[in-house]
């Protein structure tokens, strides 16, 4: 009876610890998606000029293109470790995801510059 409680208890440990790997692997993605994320659209506002006040048609595109990679990286990363989340994050649709990251604090500060990107 010990011998079953102690394979249970190792089964179940070993179960735990895959489902939390799989969290940290997830979150980590997030990271670095994320700092990619940041360093592109860096990268891309750096080369604007400081006094525009629109972007042109080619640089709307550069820019959605920067975004629909993010959230397809993103929705990615949920797809892969759906069964490891929150019961609230494993039905995240990519529309959730693209939801989410349009109406961030950055996109919100864009829209000055009247950026719609068609992203699905």
């Amino acid at each position: 009876m010990k011998k079953i409680f102690f394979v249970f208890g190792v089964l179940s440990c070993v179960a735990s610890n895959a489902a939390f790997a799989s969290v940290e692997q997830y979150v980590a993605a997030v990271e670095n998606i994320s700092a990619q994320y940041k360093q592109d659209t860096r990268n891309f506002f750096n080369g604007l000029n400081s006094q525009q006040t629109s972007f042109s048609v080619q640089q709307q595109t550069q820019f959605c293109g920067i975004v629909g990679n993010y959230v397809a990286q993103l929705y990615q990363a949920v797809d892969q470790n759906r069964e490891s989340l929150d019961r609230q994050y494993r039905q995240m649709s990519k529309q959730d995801v693209i939801n989410q990251v349009m109406s961030s604090k950055e996109m919100l500060i864009l829209k000055k510059y009247n950026i719609q990107c068609d992203l699905k």
